[in-house]
């Protein structure tokens, strides 16, 4: 199955409590149903919702975290010619 892309923009649109997405290195996550399970707390996971938290990601947390919770978040990843 081919692997959606998401434009920035549409990612920046889900950015509230009810519609949570992050970007980090390049992938789409859902975290809605996480915030509540998010160690560091939700209010942190929604701070960087809607845009490319990488960098506030890699600074807190090992590649195993991803490995650990990413394929059930995952949705897609950012379509190349959004990137910046």
């Amino acid at each position: 199955m081919a692997t959606k892309a998401y434009t920035l923009e549409q990612v920046a649109s889900h950015k509230s409590a009810d519609d949570a997405w992050v970007v980090v290195n390049g992938k789409v996550y859902d975290v809605t149903k996480f915030l509540d399970d998010h160690p560091g707390g939700k209010k942190v996971l929604l701070k960087n919702c809607g845009k490319d938290a990488s960098k506030q990601f890699d600074q807190f947390h090992s590649a195993k975290v991803l490995e650990k919770y990413g394929p059930k978040l995952l949705i897609g990843e950012v379509s190349p010619s959004s990137k910046l």
